[in-house]
């Protein structure tokens, strides 16, 4: 699959999770073990809305993923201190894919904008 469209379904389930996380924050935050948490389900559901349209639609995508990631370190850690360890592991693994995603869509970007001379191989 292509990473511009890897970016896309990103954004999709961001979109999403960020609908629901607003809506019902206190069912989505019992639903995804975040604990007695209904702000904090709230605000990542917020940042999910915001994240959402640059994602499924803004370029530079990588730049959208990075933002992400973080978003990401964020709920791993809070996962963490609730002492939820598989959902940290799961929010470790996202944390990866996203952000390996953004290293290869940033690093497209850069090859592409070389002059072609001057682009790499390797």
């Amino acid at each position: 699959m292509n990473p511009d469209r890897l970016a896309n379904a990103v954004g999709a389930v961001t979109l999403a999770m960020g609908v629901a996380l607003t809506a019902a924050p206190r069912r989505s935050a019992e639903v995804l073990r975040l604990g007695e948490h209904p702000r904090f389900a709230r605000a990542v559901g917020a940042a999910d809305l915001a994240l959402a349209p640059g994602l499924l639609r803004r370029r530079p995508h990588w730049a959208w993923l990075a933002v992400r990631t973080g978003l990401n370190l964020v709920i791993a850690n809070h996962y963490r201190r609730e002492n939820q360890a598989a959902p940290a592991a799961g929010m470790a693994a996202l944390t990866v894919v996203d952000g390996t995603l953004a290293a290869v869509l940033r690093r497209q970007q850069t090859q592409n904008s070389l002059p072609s001379g001057s682009r790499s191989t390797a």
